[in-house]
């Protein structure tokens, strides 16, 4: 039967659920501090062990007694405001007797002396809520509430501050209380999936045993040292005699942001908050590489449309990174205050973006619009956006040109009809045409959108996007991730090359996008990863590497083997939160040999989650291969249940079937599996094989010749088309397949002499 297979990169979208379930394991996180104590969440400031000595949080009002200016800019920020208590200052949601009801549900907002209150009634069974923090404060308010075991939750009830109202951030689905999505599950839980970028100096401290954090902060919301790093040395410094006559320069040296910081320096301080990433460790200490302590996503789908415009929720950097901005050295401070979050200067009239560009880009005979109207206004064009959380518009800041044309070849979104919506993409790429004449400057777009639409790796264009240095890093690595999900004969010297890239960004995903090459492959390209100076490299290598043995790899590596285990290990440990992260956990240990750990890590990704049907199937394979196949079935046919449009779990009950000479029920799954797995050859090779089995030959046959449609090369399929025909005794129909397969393998001894039967039947 059929095996799942979720790592940590997504190679296929087995349906909407578990998207949203993958967007929300490498969200942005916002880890809540609280300390649970009564079971009731509270501030406090804290030393974990291991912390270097020159790690110490000395706390904003430290700060605010020589950086006076700073604090007043960044008091009412977005920062200031991320988390805070819930008190009069910080609620703003109508807490007087309001209700509101979304399908059968209904929740009523009230005080209670000073306690702001919520009655919750779901699923005809009523609860009541203290809400103890707010999250947000602009165009959305969330409330967090303590519902034990130190787990913060987020209400997925929320008030919108721009129309003064009371909304559903799940409009469309009412989950039941037992499911993952419901907003006291883990995918609203603050502690992992929020706070750690809500507050300074967060710990979550998850204690997998008992299910619980005892999760801790030093600042309660995005305070100065939260960019800045601990500020314990820089006080002690310019308090000591030493720093009474010090430069700038040297006071600045104990600060790992400041305003000479590098562009590379402030990225890394923003990006761990602002990107769509996985965490690889709980030890980020400020001024660290980035990719030594997340795995980001990349612009592809389904994250991103293809061409790398957003589409989900992935929030700035991968966008940024593809930018010209980017490239040409602009860092977010150019255009933001980094204090008040405000834009340094206002949008009338551009005089933001004219800051920087020459005059002419701000005519008519440029943007050929009415001048000083939301028409002409430069980001209206190049940053176009999309609506996240029901209100919350937010821009993509990969300052792109406009291309309906490639919006009328590939459904991709442009500027040009976001305001034109009752015109085409091809009314919009003529206008352009027009305006700007027929040719449209190179862009790397071109070739991510032609591999996905092919559904294959063109690998001239994409080898030279890989190789073309003045490219963006991040589309570079998008180009390696579609080498590997597309592989072709060129892909092992494309990912041999990519792997010794420069770019560690580039190397990770080139790690990643061996899974799909032989295992003796593997071992070859990846040993020297294994050491890499990079620790998402070293984990792409680890996580590829983790069916073979020490013995297996080469002596002078066997020492970086066994070091990147450990980091895999500690980083398997790291998100055992999460059900996609245990699920992890299962297939590093059926990579390892280890059964019962593998049974075991699905069946808690199960406890965690029950409708994350990955981990489901995955449990299904190994039963099977335990001979549980009773069992096997019964998962199978709960996927199915939970999820009818899910392909693949028709797929792997009919092979579980057909093992059991059940071919009847088998080939009504095999046709249920193809209906939803148009692209998958091997379903209908498979459906091919049972209809032949059991006696249908011209159902086979159409089965087959979809197969070979799909994949021309495949020689399994032309094998098993050249057999019925054999039994047909259209011997003249098997000659033409035979042929073709000694074309595909002509030194293939097995294949010539089926070649000499058929001709021998001829």
């Amino acid at each position: 039967m059929k095996k799942y297979t979720l790592d940590m990169s997504v190679f296929f979208s087995p349906s909407l659920r578990l998207i949203g379930i993958l967007l929300l394991f490498f969200c942005f996180c916002i880890v809540f501090s609280c300390k649970q104590e009564n079971d009731k969440a509270e501030t406090t400031v804290t030393n974990s062990d291991g912390i270097p000595p020159n790690h110490r949080f000395v706390g904003d009002q430290t700060c605010q007694s020589c950086h006076g200016q700073e604090w007043d800019a960044w008091k009412g920020s977005h920062h200031d405001y991320a988390i805070g208590e819930a008190d009069d200052e910080h609620v703003r949601g109508d807490f007087e007797d309001a209700e509101f009801s979304q399908g059968e549900n209904s929740y009523r907002f009230y005080r209670d002396g000073q306690n702001y209150m919520v009655d919750a009634t779901e699923q005809g069974e009523s609860e009541t809520y203290t809400i103890d923090y707010t999250f947000g404060w602009e165009p959305l308010q969330q409330y967090l509430i303590n519902i034990g075991d130190g787990k913060i939750q987020a209400l997925h009830i929320a008030w919108d501050t721009e129309e003064n109202r009371w909304f559903s951030l799940q409009p469309d689905e009412e989950y039941d209380s037992d499911d993952w999505m419901h907003w006291t599950g883990g995918s609203m839980n603050w502690n992992t999936m929020c706070a750690d970028c809500h507050s300074t100096n967060l710990k979550q401290n998850y204690i997998a045993e008992a299910d619980s954090f005892h999760t801790s902060w030093d600042v309660i919301d995005v305070s100065c040292e939260a960019c800045h790093g601990p500020g314990g040395d820089h006080v002690e410094f310019v308090r000591s005699p030493a720093g009474e006559e010090a430069s700038e320069e040297r006071i600045r040296e104990d600060l790992t942001l400041t305003s000479t910081s590098s562009q590379i320096e402030e990225i890394n301080t923003c990006a761990p908050c602002h990107s769509l990433r996985q965490k690889l460790t709980d030890d980020y200490i400020h001024g660290d590489p980035y990719l030594d302590h997340f795995d980001p996503s990349l612009p592809h789908p389904n994250t991103h449309f293809a061409d790398g415009q957003i589409l989900e929720e992935v929030y700035v950097f991968a966008s940024f990174l593809q930018s010209k901005m980017y490239t040409e050295g602009v860092t977010c401070s150019d255009c933001h205050d980094p204090h008040s979050q405000q834009l340094r200067q206002p949008l009338t009239n551009n005089q933001l973006c004219m800051s920087c560009h020459e005059p002419e880009y701000n005519t008519a005979d440029h943007h050929f619009h009415e001048p000083n109207t939301e028409s002409s206004q430069c980001i209206n064009c190049h940053m176009t956006g999309r609506t996240y959380m029901e209100n919350d518009y937010r821009r993509d800041h990969s300052f792109r040109v406009p291309r309906p044309d490639q919006s009328s070849q590939f459904g991709t979104p442009n500027a040009c009809n976001d305001c034109h919506t009752d015109r085409s993409a091809e009314w919009a790429a003529d206008a352009v045409e027009t305006w700007y004449g027929p040719d449209r400057p190179d862009h790397f777009s071109d070739a991510l959108l032609k591999a996905d639409a092919e559904q294959r790796s063109d690998n001239k264009g994409l080898r030279e996007l890989i190789e073309d240095t003045s490219e963006p890093e991040i589309i570079r690595a998008t180009a390696v991730w579609y080498v590997g999900r597309y592989p072709d004969e060129d892909a092992v010297d494309i990912l041999r090359d990519a792997i010794k890239s420069d770019s560690p960004m580039v190397r990770t995903t080139a790690a990643k996008a061996m899974e799909a090459l032989p295992s003796d492959s593997r071992l070859t390209l990846l040993e020297h990863a294994l050491s890499d100076s990079v620790r998402s490299v070293r984990l792409s290598a680890a996580q590829q590497l983790a069916g073979f043995a020490l013995h297996d790899v080469a002596e002078g590596s066997r020492d970086h083997f066994e070091n990147a285990m450990q980091e895999y290990r500690a980083y398997l440990d790291v998100n055992q939160y999460f059900p996609q992260g245990l699920m992890n956990r299962g297939q590093f240990f059926e990579k390892q040999g280890q059964t019962d750990q593998a049974i075991a890590a699905y069946r808690k990704a199960l406890q965690r989650d029950p409708y994350f049907n990955p981990a489901r199937i995955n449990l299904a394979y190994l039963l099977n291969a335990e001979g549980k196949n009773e069992e096997a079935e019964e998962l199978l046919r709960t996927v199915i249940d939970q999820e009818p449009r899910f392909g693949d779990a028709y797929y792997s009950l009919a092979l579980l079937l057909a093992e059991e000479n059940r071919m009847n029920e088998a080939v009504d799954y095999f046709e249920q599996a193809a209906e939803l797995l148009t692209g998958n050859a091997r379903v209908f090779y498979n459906l091919a094989i049972a209809h032949q089995t059991m006696g249908n030959p011209q159902q086979a046959e159409a089965a087959y010749k979809r197969a070979i449609e799909l994949e021309p090369e495949n020689g399994d399929f032309r094998y098993g088309l050249t057999t019925l025909y054999l039994q047909e005794g259209r011997n003249q129909m098997a000659l033409k397949q035979a042929q073709e397969l000694s074309r595909i393998y002509p030194n293939n001894p097995q294949v010539q002499q089926l070649l000499k039967v058929v001709q021998s039947r001829l």
